[in-house]
């Protein structure tokens, strides 16, 4: 026989869920669902019994699975390569007085 996942109400989930939202949200995430990024509607799965909507910790943890996976397809797709920042000159303390004379010789040659 298939064992079917715990079951507890929508407000019991907002007290199980990180960052605790609230019970309206998780009403809206069971009713209407979360926008992704690529503009897709995921719901949370649920079940209506007696006027109330239970839910269960492998669907929460499922819904927040798919969320992340098509926020992260999105922001894949439209990734482009990061230029890479020019590696910084580090100059020791002997370049950094020689490059001082040189710039000292040069004005002084210019009369200045």
């Amino acid at each position: 026989m298939h064992e079917s996942p715990q079951l507890f109400t929508i407000t019991e989930a907002a007290q199980k869920t990180p960052g605790r939202p609230s019970v309206h949200c998780i009403w809206r995430w069971c009713r209407r669902g979360v926008r992704s990024r690529t503009g897709e509607y995921i719901r949370l799965r649920h079940v209506r019994i007696g006027g109330k909507l239970f839910t269960s910790v492998p669907w929460l943890e499922e819904f927040g699975k798919a969320v992340a996976e098509a926020d992260a397809a999105y922001f894949d797709a439209r990734a482009e390569p990061m230029p890479r920042p020019p590696r910084a000159l580090t100059l020791t303390q002997k370049q950094h007085q020689a490059d001082l004379e040189r710039a000292n010789m040069e004005l002084d040659a210019a009369g200045i």
